[in-house]
C-alpha cells in the first residue's frame, strides 16, 4: 500500500511556502491544522520562514519550485511579489486593507478570526456570573482585531443595560515599554468600581493586567475577574492567579485553508472562500473563579456548582446543604438571585463540559454522557439539541479539528 501511494503522489508533490508568524498561540493552532491536513493528504514539501537570526532565506520562490503560498498580513509591495509567482495564494488574518481592491491579494481566499464574536462570548461568560461592571483592555497598538474584540464585548454589555470602561490608548513611549505604562494601568485599575469583569484582547495583555493588579494589591478574582483570548498554556498556567481564556477552533480553520489551497494547486477552479476561526468556549481558571453576586450563600453555592458539576455528580440536595436552609426556600432564593433553578444551573455546567469533551477528545458520545453524569445518552441528546439547536455530532464536526488521526 505504501509503494502504491508513493507512485500515486510522486507525479505531484506540492511545494508550499508558509509565511506565517508563529509567535501567538492562535497562529500555532492554524499551523497545527495545516500540518494535520498534510499528514492525512500529503506529502507536501513545506518551507516555513521563521524569521530567526541567521536564517537562510528563500529569495526566489519560482526557482525553488513553489506551487502554493500561505501568507499572513503583508504590505502591498510584498503582496505584489507573491502575486507575480503565478501560484495559488491563500491568506491568514488579512488586515481590512488587504480585503479590498486595489490590494494585490484582495481576491484571494482567506482565514480570519471572529474577533467581534470573541468579545460577545466573553461578555456572555461574565453576564452569566451576574457582573454589572465591565472593563476592556485592548492590544497595545490598537490593532483592528483588538478593536473588534472590544466592540463585540462592549455591544453585548450595553445590550444588557450596563456600561463598559475602556482602557485609554497608549502614548508612543508606553507602547514601547511596559515599565513606563504600568503605573498608569495600576491607577486605572485602582479607580475602577468593583467588583468588575475585565476582558483583555489577548492572553499577553491579560497577563499584564494581572501583574498590575498584583502590584496594586487588587484581589483577583474577587475585585477584578480577568479573561484573555487564545488559551496559551505558556501564559495562562504561568500567571498568578492562573488565567482564564477563550479557546477557539483554530486547528480546524488551518485544516480547511490547507484543503482549499490543495484544490487550487491541483487545478480546481474554486471560488473565493472566507473561512472563520470562531471562539468555542472559555477555559476557566482561577482568574475568573468568582461571582459578583453579593449574597455569599448563593455565591458559594454557584462556585461549588461551577467547580464540581462538570466533573462529578452534583445533586440539588448537595447545593441546598451549602445554602443552609430548607429545600423549598433554597430553590426559591436561588432562582430569585441567579435567574435559573439549581437544576438548570447544574445542567448548564454539565453541558459546557460536554461541549469541551466533544471539541477536544475522540470519546464516544456514550462515554461523554457517562463522564458528565447523564444516565441515558438519549436524555443528553435531547437537552443538548434544546440548548444549542443542533446534534452533538454536528457540534463536534463544527468545532473539532477532525481530523485527529
Amino acid at each position: 500500500m505504501y509503494r502504491i501511494d508513493m507512485v500515486k503522489t510522486a507525479t505531484f508533490i506540492p511545494q508550499v511556502a508558509v509565511l506565517l508568524p508563529l509567535t501567538l498561540k492562535g497562529h500555532l493552532d492554524i499551523f497545527g491544522g495545516i500540518l494535520q491536513y498534510v499528514r492525512l493528504h500529503g506529502p507536501w514539501r513545506l518551507y516555513r520562514m521563521e524569521g530567526r537570526p541567521g536564517e537562510q532565506k528563500l529569495l526566489d520562490l519560482k526557482q525553488w519550485g513553489c506551487t502554493g503560498i500561505i501568507t499572513g498580513p503583508c504590505a502591498p509591495a510584498e503582496a505584489k511579489l507573491l502575486s507575480r509567482t503565478r501560484v495559488p495564494v491563500v491568506v491568514f488574518e488579512p488586515s481590512p486593507e488587504m480585503r479590498v481592491a486595489p490590494h494585490p491579494l484582495a481576491n484571494r481566499s482567506f482565514l480570519a478570526f471572529d474577533s467581534y464574536g470573541a468579545g460577545q462570548q466573553a461578555a456572555r461568560f461574565f453576564l452569566d456570573r451576574h457582573y454589572t461592571r465591565f472593563a476592556f483592555v485592548g492590544e497595545t497598538h490598537g490593532l483592528y482585531w483588538s478593536q473588534e474584540r472590544g466592540k463585540g464585548f462592549g455591544d453585548a454589555v450595553e445590550a444588557s443595560g450596563a456600561t463598559c470602561a475602556v482602557y485609554p490608548d497608549l502614548t508612543a513611549k508606553e507602547r514601547l515599554d511596559w515599565t513606563v505604562e504600568q503605573p498608569r494601568m495600576q491607577a486605572w485599575l485602582r479607580a475602577l468600581p468593583k467588583p468588575v469583569a475585565l476582558f483583555a484582547a489577548m492572553d499577553g495583555r491579560a497577563r499584564q493586567v494581572l501583574d498590575a493588579c498584583m502590584a496594586e494589591r487588587i484581589s483577583v478574582p474577587d475585585e477584578v475577574a480577568v479573561l484573555g483570548v487564545d488559551d496559551d498554556p505558556l501564559i495562562c498556567e504561568a500567571t498568578f492567579p492562573t488565567l482564564s481564556s477563550l479557546q477557539s477552533n483554530g486547528q480546524q480553520g488551518g485544516y480547511l485553508l490547507a484543503e482549499h489551497l490543495d484544490g487550487l494547486m491541483r487545478g480546481k477552479r474554486l471560488p473565493k472562500r472566507v473561512f472563520s476561526v470562531t471562539p468555542t468556549r472559555v477555559v476557566s481558571r482561577r482568574s475568573t473563579d468568582a461571582t459578583a453576586i453579593p449574597d455569599r450563600q448563593i455565591a458559594r453555592a454557584l462556585e461549588f456548582i461551577w467547580r464540581e458539576a462538570g466533573h462529578q455528580p452534583v445533586r440539588v440536595p448537595d447545593v441546598v446543604r451549602l445554602i443552609g436552609s430548607s429545600r423549598r426556600f433554597a430553590e426559591i432564593h436561588f432562582k430569585a438571585v441567579v435567574g435559573r433553578t439549581i437544576m438548570e444551573e447544574i445542567r448548564r455546567i454539565k453541558l459546557e463540559r460536554v461541549c469541551a469533551l466533544l471539541s477536544e477528545t475522540n470519546l464516544t458520545i456514550g462515554d461523554i454522557a457517562r463522564q458528565c453524569g447523564f444516565v441515558r445518552e438519549s436524555h443528553l441528546a435531547f437537552l443538548f439539541r434544546k440548548r444549542f439547536g443542533q446534534s452533538m455530532s454536528r457540534y463536534r464536526a463544527a468545532t473539532q479539528s477532525s481530523l485527529r488521526t
